[in-house]
């Protein structure tokens, strides 16, 4: 993602009153702590069938994958610090964006951060994660 693209979230996408964003806030939010065990971007990506890529907005790291042609979701991460906890977000673009339903980029999204900490489980075998590792 070196060309910039029009990055969305769900509200930009749905209009103000979205319900899907506050979904797909809430669980990324439940999801963020565990990500600070992903010591490998790269595998991550190949994992999920996307791409690291740098959107330049501030993020550790950010991968990216199409759900559906002309459709993109970009998991954005950054670390957690002294001031603030890890946090998760995904992002949407692509010139077909706006044909697909908010309910359905919110059920997609939220099962990708799903797959996001099966990939922290099979990568940190042996190791004790937060319990929401182990509950999808």
């Amino acid at each position: 993602m070196n060309e910039r693209l029009t990055l969305f979230n769900l509200a930009e996408i749905e209009g103000k009153t979205s319900p899907h964003q506050l979904q797909v806030k809430g669980a990324l939010k439940m999801r963020a702590a565990p990500l600070e065990y992903v010591k490998d971007v790269e595998a991550l990506a190949t994992f999920l069938g996307g791409r690291v890529v740098k959107p330049g907005i501030g993020e550790d790291w950010a991968v990216s994958k199409e759900i559906f042609p002309g459709v993109m979701v970009h998991i954005i991460f950054n670390r957690s610090d002294d001031e603030f906890p890890a946090r998760l977000r995904a992002l949407y673009s692509g010139d077909k964006i706006r044909m697909i339903r908010g309910d359905e980029l919110a059920t997609i999204t939220i099962s990708l951060a799903n797959q996001l900490l099966r990939y922290v489980r099979e990568a940190n075998a042996g190791v004790k994660l937060p319990d929401i590792c182990y509950r999808v």
